[in-house]
């Protein structure tokens, strides 16, 4: 046989196997994730912060970006009417673009969860399920950014955000057609 057919072979080989191996991330059964019950708030002083869209997104990425600065994949979050996660997806040398939108929801315990609404990749049609399933094993997201498929959903757990101090910090109001984000922040006493 010559160089060009064991070369064609090869080839398609791989994009079998490629083929396959994508076949078998997007469909295999996604693991449910539970968020861990949030602590009594710190007793101490109570400041309420309220902050724009474009603030509360400037904010959210720099944590995000500390948090995945070594990760083969960019993610960035933006605001505007709904929260899009945005990130982008390489299959064999194709870069697709990723964008999931949210409606925020927030918890009785002061933690945000955000609900999937739709999601845009490319001209592909991939159920929600499993584009976060994709997106969680994809990416190695930080602690507090917990992506559960099964519920289509992202929560993101404000308590466990790597802030200097022993600050609480929890959403109340989200209203994004208001551009209307409140945040409480409790700072500790000392004693």
């Amino acid at each position: 046989m010559n160089k060009w057919k064991i070369a064609f072979f090869v080839l398609v080989v791989a994009l079998i196997l490629g083929a396959v191996w994508l076949v078998n991330m997007i469909s295999t059964e996604s693991e449910s994730y539970e968020l861990a019950e949030r602590a009594a708030a710190t007793s101490g002083g109570e400041l309420r912060v309220q902050t724009t869209k474009s603030d509360f997104e400037a904010l959210a990425n720099k944590y995000i970006q500390e948090a995945v600065e070594n990760q083969p994949i960019p993610l960035e979050l933006t605001v505007d009417n709904q929260i899009a996660l945005v990130s982008e997806l390489t299959v064999f040398t194709l870069t697709i673009p990723v964008q999931m939108y949210f409606d925020p929801i927030v918890k009785e315990d002061g933690n945000i969860q955000l609900k999937q609404d739709k999601v845009d990749i490319g001209q592909l049609s991939i159920p929600p399920e499993q584009v976060l399933k994709l997106l969680r094993d994809s990416i190695d997201l930080p602690t507090w950014m917990v992506v559960s498929p099964a519920d289509e959903s992202v929560f993101i757990d404000l308590g466990g955000l790597p802030i200097d101090g022993d600050f609480d910090i929890r959403a109340e109001k989200i209203d994004l057609e208001n551009d209307e984000i409140i945040l409480s922040v409790t700072v500790p006493t000392t004693n």
